[in-house]
C-alpha cells in the first residue's frame, strides 16, 4: 500500500507543479495510541490552490501506514450534492430584511449570478456560495484540498474510508441554524468583498503547523458568527466525533482521521474532548 500511495503522490506533485515545487508545508498532526490501535488526527483546510504540497513527512508516513481513512463525510459527487441540497432546502424560505436582500442581490450580480439566484434559498446557502466564489476565482478549489486528495489516494490503494457523519446530516446542521444566525452569516460575507487575503493567512498558518495562531484566526470568525453557529458547527460535532473516535480505540488497527482544522484547535477541540474521555492525545513533532 505504501508504494502505491507514494507513487500516486509523486504523480500528483508532478502534474500540479511541473515547473518548480513550492516549499512543502508542515501542518499539525496528533496521535493517540494503545497496545493495538493507532489513531492519527489531522486538521485540514477544505480548499487549496493547485500545486500546494502538504502531504509529506510525518503526515504522509502516518497516512501511508493507516488501514482506514476517516473523513467528516464520504466523498461526494456533484449530483449527490445537488440532491442533498434539494432534500434540506426549505419549501418557502423566510424573506430577508429589505437592506440585506438588496445587498445580496448587488453582490450576486457583481459575482455573475442572476440577481434573483438566491430567492429560493436560505441565507446560509447564499452566504457559503458567495464566500466561495471569490476564492474559486483566486484559484482555491476542493480538488487539491486534503479530503479530496486523501480520498483519491485511499481509493487507489484500497484503504477503507469511514465517515463521521452523512452529507445530509452536515447540510442539515446549516439548514437548522436559527434565521438570525443565518442572516448574520450572510451579512458578514457581504461585508467582506474579498475573502482571499484572510484565506491566504489561514492556509499559511495551517501550513506552518501554528495551531495557536490558527485558533485565534478561526475563533475570531466563530465569535463574530455568534454562539448558535459555534454550538452547531463546532461544539456538538466535536463532542460527537470524539465519542466515535474514542470507541475506535477499542478496535485494533491504524486510522487516519482528517477533519477541518477548526475542530482540532481551542479548548473545545476533539483532542480536548478525547482527553476527558480518557484517550491520551499528543502532538507529533
Amino acid at each position: 500500500m505504501i508504494a502505491r500511495v507514494v507513487a500516486a503522490l509523486l504523480g500528483w506533485w508532478s502534474l500540479a507543479s511541473p515547473v518548480a515545487a513550492p516549499a512543502v508545508l508542515a501542518p499539525a498532526l496528533w496521535v493517540a495510541r494503545d497496545a493495538d490501535t493507532t489513531i492519527w488526527l489531522f486538521g485540514t483546510v477544505h480548499r487549496l490552490r493547485p500545486g500546494t504540497p502538504w502531504l509529506a513527512g510525518p503526515v504522509a508516513r502516518a497516512f501511508a501506514d493507516s488501514d482506514t481513512l476517516v473523513l467528516e463525510i464520504p466523498p461526494v459527487d456533484p449530483d449527490a450534492m445537488t440532491a442533498a441540497l434539494v432534500r434540506v432546502a426549505p419549501v418557502r424560505p423566510a424573506p430577508l430584511p429589505v437592506a440585506l436582500d438588496r445587498r445580496l442581490r448587488e453582490r450576486a450580480r457583481a459575482l455573475g449570478f442572476p440577481a434573483r439566484a438566491f430567492d429560493a434559498t436560505d441565507p446560509w446557502f447564499a452566504a457559503t456560495t458567495l464566500a466561495a466564489q471569490p476564492l474559486a476565482r483566486a484559484g482555491y478549489s476542493a480538488a487539491p484540498a486534503p479530503e479530496t486528495l486523501l480520498a483519491t489516494l485511499a481509493g487507489r490503494s484500497g484503504t477503507a474510508i469511514e465517515p463521521l457523519e452523512t452529507l445530509d446530516r452536515q447540510l442539515g446542521i446549516f439548514a437548522a441554524l436559527p434565521q438570525p444566525a443565518q442572516r448574520t452569516m450572510l451579512a458578514r460575507v457581504l461585508a467582506d468583498p474579498d475573502p482571499v487575503p484572510a484565506m491566504d493567512r489561514i492556509v499559511a498558518t495551517w501550513g506552518r503547523g501554528d495551531v495557536a495562531t490558527l485558533d485565534r484566526l478561526l475563533a475570531s470568525d466563530m465569535d463574530e458568527a455568534g454562539p448558535a453557529v459555534r454550538t452547531a458547527l463546532l461544539d456538538r460535532r466535536n463532542a460527537t466525533w470524539a465519542g466515535k473516535i474514542a470507541k475506535g480505540m477499542r478496535r485494533p488497527g491504524t486510522r487516519f482521521v482528517a477533519v477541518g482544522a477548526g475542530h482540532l484547535t481551542g479548548p473545545g477541540s476533539v483532542q480536548a474532548r478525547l482527553q476527558v474521555l480518557g484517550v491520551e492525545v499528543s502532538r507529533v513533532r
